[in-house]
C-alpha cells in the first residue's frame, strides 16, 4: 500500500482528494452528463463546473457524496467585486457546496494586499459557511508573491489556496506546491490543478507527497484506474512505501 504523509493512496481515498473538472468554454450538456456519471461511479470530492452548468450538476448529484462546486470570474479574476459576491450569492442559492474564486492578480502584484484580502471575506461571508478555493494562478506570480497570496488566503478566511486556473500558460511545480502549503497553516488546504490533460497517478502523488489535499482534474477516472498498476510495478503488491515518501511529514 503506498502511504503518503499519513495517507493511505487507495482507489477510494484518492477518489475523495479529486475534484473532477469540466471548464472548457466548449462544453456541452452530453459532456456534463458524462462527468456526473463518472463522479457517482468513481465518488470524486467534487464535481466543478462553470457557473452555466451548476444547476445541472446539483440536480444530476442529489444524494451523492460527490458535491457540485463551482468556478468563479473564472479564468481571470478581473471583474468588479460587486460582480464577483452576486456571483457567489447565486451560486450558492443554485446549490453549489464550493466556490472556487480566481483573486484579482493584478492587484496583488501591486501589493495591494488589503483589496485581495477583503474581496476573499467578502466571498467566505457570501458562501454562508461553505467551501472557499481561491485561485491565486501561480503561473504569473514570482515565489514572494505566492507567499504574500498565501497570507491573503489565510487571513481572509479562505477554505483552501488553489494553485491555477488552467488557462495560464503553464501549471505549478512541484516546488510551488510544497511552497504554498509551507506558506499556510493546516487550517488551510492546499488545491492543485492546471496541468491540463499531464495529470497521471505519479504526478498526482507527487502534488499530495508536496503538500496538496485537493487535486483539481478532469483526467481523475484515469488517474484512479493505474492505482493498482502504478502499485504492483513501481512498489510491488502489498509493499509499504511509507519511509520512502515521507509518509507523516
Amino acid at each position: 500500500m503506498i502511504t503518503v504523509r499519513g495517507i493511505e493512496l487507495t482507489k477510494a481515498n484518492v477518489a475523495k482528494m479529486i475534484d473532477f473538472s469540466i471548464l472548457h468554454p466548449d462544453t456541452v450538456k452530453a459532456h456534463i452528463v458524462e462527468g456526473i456519471e463518472l463522479c457517482k461511479k468513481y465518488r470524486f470530492n467534487s464535481f466543478c463546473v462553470n457557473p452555466n452548468f451548476l444547476p445541472m450538476v446539483v440536480e444530476g448529484l442529489k444524494g451523492e457524496p460527490c458535491v457540485p462546486s463551482v468556478v468563479l470570474d473564472f479564468p481571470f479574476g478581473s471583474g468588479s467585486e460587486a460582480i464577483k459576491l452576486a456571483a457567489a450569492e447565486e451560486m450558492t442559492k443554485v446549490g453549489a457546496q464550493a466556490l472556487d474564486m480566481v483573486i484579482d492578480v493584478g492587484a496583488l502584484k501591486d501589493k495591494n494586499y488589503k483589496l485581495v484580502t477583503q474581496e476573499i471575506k467578502n466571498l467566505v461571508k457570501a458562501g454562508g459557511g461553505i467551501k472557499t478555493k481561491i485561485i491565486i494562478e501561480v503561473a504569473y506570480l514570482t515565489r514572494d508573491e505566492i507567499v504574500a497570496a498565501c497570507k491573503c488566503v489565510e487571513d481572509g478566511g479562505g477554505s483552501y489556496v488553489k494553485s491555477s486556473t488552467g488557462r495560464a500558460p503553464r501549471g505549478p511545480s512541484m516546488s510551488e506546491v510544497k511552497l504554498m502549503r509551507d506558506s499556510v497553516s493546516k487550517n488551510v488546504g492546499v488545491k492543485v490543478a492546471g496541468t491540463g490533460s499531464f495529470w497521471t497517478p505519479e504526478i498526482a502523488f507527487g502534488c499530495i507527497l508536496a503538500g496538496a489535499d485537493i487535486i483539481g482534474t478532469r483526467s481523475g477516472p484515469q488517474i484512479i484506474d493505474e492505482i493498482p498498476l502504478i502499485e504492483e510495478i513501481f512498489y510491488g503488491k502489498n509493499v509499504s512505501v511509507a519511509t520512502a515518501v515521507g509518509a507523516g511529514k
